[in-house]
């Protein structure tokens, strides 16, 4: 029985990046002008967050604390708004660009 109780804890445990990119569902993206995109704050605090791509790694920058302080020292960090962007972006391509003959072009 004991056995059980610690599997069922182990795997209800999510990692930080996984906590934050379920808690990026919650939060509204975007367009910024005249570049990037903006992110809501969770927290509903009328607080933006502008997230633009950084010219030299070719990756999300966002300029909340957590990235900030965490984005810089760590490679390939996401923020919870960087998750939320992403998602965005995803979604907006599979829905207005995506092609999967011109991907695949022996695809249905």
């Amino acid at each position: 029985m004991n056995t059980k109780k610690k599997l069922a804890t182990k795997i209800s445990t999510f990692t930080p990046a996984e906590e934050r990119a379920a808690r990026s569902e919650r939060i509204e993206v975007g367009e910024a002008e005249p570049y990037g995109w903006m992110a809501r704050s969770e927290s509903g605090a009328e607080q933006d967050y502008h997230l633009f791509r950084e010219p030299h790694t070719k990756r999300l920058a966002c300029t909340c604390a957590d990235f900030v302080f965490r984005g810089n020292s760590e490679p390939g960090y996401e923020c919870k708004h960087v998750s939320a962007v992403l998602k965005y972006l995803g979604r907006r391509y599979l829905a207005e660009d995506y092609d999967p003959r011109q991907h695949h072009p022996h695809a249905a």
